[in-house]
């Protein structure tokens, strides 16, 4: 009936939240727009719905555990600003955090990290495994 409510910013931020935690990956990539871009910590980006995706799995598969808990989730203008956990046995992993994240029309089109610790990039180290 209020399919629109479906599509807001906050709430698709909440949806990719949600799909990640419960491992439904279909899902997450069906959240990302094709040109989405992931930053981390340590201010390494990549952009695209097939990088990002295999980063993701990556730190699946890394962390099997890992959970995003989110403890408050606010708009600022285009900005959707999330305060949290990134919990998860693995300590490379978790962290005190906050995220930063735009979307539009249903699709993340960005998702910025910003942990308690400045420790080496995800990214850059995940992508040096492959």
């Amino acid at each position: 009936m209020f399919n629109w409510l479906n599509k807001t910013p906050v709430r698709t931020v909440e949806r990719f939240i949600d799909a990640m935690n419960a491992r439904d990956f279909k899902r997450v990539e069906g959240l990302l727009a094709n040109d989405v871009r992931l930053i981390d910590t340590a201010n390494h980006q990549l952009r695209g719905r097939e990088p990002v995706m295999a980063l993701l799995l990556q730190i699946a598969e890394m962390a099997p555990d890992y959970r995003l808990e989110r403890e408050s989730v606010v708009a600022r203008g285009e900005d959707i600003l999330v305060s949290g956990k990134a919990i998860s046995s693995n300590a490379e992993a978790a962290s005190a955090s906050q995220w930063r994240a735009r979307a539009e029309n249903g699709k993340l089109l960005e998702w910025q990290s910003y942990g308690n610790v400045l420790g080496p990039s995800l990214i850059a180290k995940l992508h040096e495994a492959t």
